[in-house]
């Protein structure tokens, strides 16, 4: 019995691992779920010296402005927060963002362990680059981009119980009743989920919820920032919501076996990343830091979820 009870926690906690993400592009997957090719303005935009990127959800700041030669060394702003002498404040009053509000309301992502994070981030970059990319652009040029929407509208479908579990525990009532009456109109009407039935003919919106944005709203702070082997960037508390977020999966539920689960993830990152190969080029060419860039476009989009 003891034996038994071994190998199922074991093989629990390889499906959670398996369950994750397993590309670098997960921080972006949620941000393309309601975008087609082609639909709005590009992924990035540059503004004065300042590089946008916009998403279903929010408008994310990527670069900081520099300051000008004559400025230093009285101001110098990172992606951490700006650092300013008391001479000549109002000077710098037009580096803030005109397009994300306050970003004093936005905390500040302690990065202790940046050394192994740009490290990790460049081994996960290389292996994007040699396999992720070249296999979803393959994808996107073999697979009809109505298939792919449908697939992706399956997936979104089966993370219901994440998103309803998630929004009942921010005490989201109305977001609850969307993810119940979405599910049963998609599940049934949309054909499995493939069809989007619920947003297309009845008006009813996607929830965008997760364990992680439910443990924000109880307080509990984000952590250090870490990138992951192959998941790419997170938190502490992002890690644990991920966690929590697998295990309530239609695989892990359902106990299916790690071969499925993994074939699952699989198609799943690969059909997510056939969105957004070109927006992630765009960003590569457009960033001046492409690590700074990610990690705040992960902070910032993270925390703009919380907030709505």
């Amino acid at each position: 019995m003891a034996n038994k009870n071994v190998q199922f926690i074991g093989k629990t906690f390889f499906v959670v691992f398996l369950s994750l993400n397993i590309s670098s592009l997960a921080w972006a997957s949620n941000s393309a779920m309601s975008l087609k090719e082609g639909d709005s303005p590009d992924f990035i935009t540059k503004v004065g010296d300042d590089v946008f990127a916009q998403t279903s959800d929010v408008t994310i700041k990527l670069e900081k402005k520099l300051p000008k030669a004559d400025d230093w060394p009285n101001s110098i702003e990172t992606a951490q927060g700006t650092m300013k002498s008391s001479q000549d404040v109002e000077d710098y009053e037009d580096m803030e963002d005109p397009f994300a509000g306050t970003e004093t309301d936005i905390p500040i992502l302690t990065d202790p362990l940046e050394g192994y994070n740009r490290w990790m981030f460049g081994v996960n970059e290389t292996i994007y680059d040699a396999v992720l990319e070249p296999v979803a652009r393959g994808y996107r040029d073999t697979v009809h981009e109505h298939l792919r929407i449908g697939i992706k509208n399956v997936f979104s479908n089966a993370l219901a119980p994440v998103k309803f579990v998630s929004s009942l525990l921010q005490l989201e009532f109305k977001k609850s009743g969307q993810v119940l009456a979405r599910t049963l109109i998609n599940t049934t009407l949309g054909i499995g989920g493939i069809a989007d039935v619920a947003g297309e003919e009845y008006g009813i919106e996607d929830v965008n919820e997760d364990f992680d944005q439910a443990l924000g709203y109880y307080g509990i702070p984000t952590g250090p920032y870490v990138v992951l082997p192959f998941f790419g960037p997170s938190t502490a508390r992002n890690i644990i919501g991920r966690t929590a977020d697998a295990l309530l999966s239609p695989g892990a539920m359902t106990g299916a076996s790690v071969g499925i689960n993994t074939g699952i993830a699989v198609e799943d990152n690969v059909n997510a990343a056939s969105f957004i190969v070109d927006d992630k080029k765009q960003l590569e060419d457009s960033a001046l830091d492409e690590y700074e860039s990610v990690r705040d476009f992960y902070h910032q989009y993270r925390h703009g979820l919380l907030k709505k």
